[in-house]
């Protein structure tokens, strides 16, 4: 009894003299927050999501819409079927929780687009389906490109191209030329979706092999 009212008139003493007692640490409730790249793609799409959250952090959970989850700070996922899909990442700390939902943030296609969406996957392999509308082979330029467009005028849309070093393989399977054999007729063309001029945001594809395009039945 006696030590306890010693340690008192300490404490008295100590208010007394001035003396401030430290205050006790507030803890700051975590904050969430994430990005994903790239967020459009083909299936099996694989993503990489990055942590963007702020605060004392010590456990992560990922939901990544498709019954899939993950307790991983950065993790790497594939999605195996075509959708659009919402991601939430939940936060845990000392100072609490959070969410942050991302609604249809993933969009996953089954691998064949419009031509008329081309210019949204520019640097992935894909296929395309559409109308050839116009065919022009280019004999007079140092190349010798055929051109066989989707769209009149090409200017700004997306074509397709045979540069004239390849001319002759499509020539022996598509005669008597691509640029007849395909006109009018709907086709699917495969492969990297470029982009020219660089910086444009105008979609291309270059055609090295007969075996990228067909028609459509």
């Amino acid at each position: 009894m006696l030590r306890w009212f010693l340690v008192g008139l300490l404490a008295l003493s100590l208010g007394a003299c001035g003396i401030q007692q430290p205050e006790p640490a507030v803890l700051q409730p975590p904050v969430a927050d994430f990005s994903a790249g790239p967020e459009k793609g083909t299936a099996p799409f694989r993503v990489n999501f990055t942590d963007a959250s702020s605060g004392d952090i010590t456990d992560w959970h990922w939901d990544f819409g498709d019954r899939q989850f993950s307790d991983a700070r950065e993790p790497v996922h594939t999605y195996a079927a075509a959708g659009d899909y919402t991601v939430s990442l939940a936060i845990m700390g000392p100072g609490g929780s959070d969410v942050e939902t991302k609604i249809e943030y993933i969009k996953v296609d089954t691998g064949v687009i419009s031509w008329e969406e081309a210019a949204s996957y520019i640097g992935q392999h894909l296929a395309i389906e559409g109308v050839v509308v116009n065919g022009y082979y280019a004999a007079d330029t140092t190349s010798r490109i055929t051109f066989l467009d989707f769209h009149k005028p090409y200017d700004d849309y997306f074509k397709c191209i045979i540069w004239g070093s390849d001319r002759d393989k499509f020539l022996n399977e598509f005669p008597p030329d691509p640029e007849t054999y395909f006109l009018n007729k709907p086709v699917q063309v495969t492969g990297l979706i470029e982009e020219y001029p660089r910086g444009s945001g105008v979609p291309e594809m270059v055609l090295k092999e007969p075996s990228q395009i067909k028609l459509v039945e």
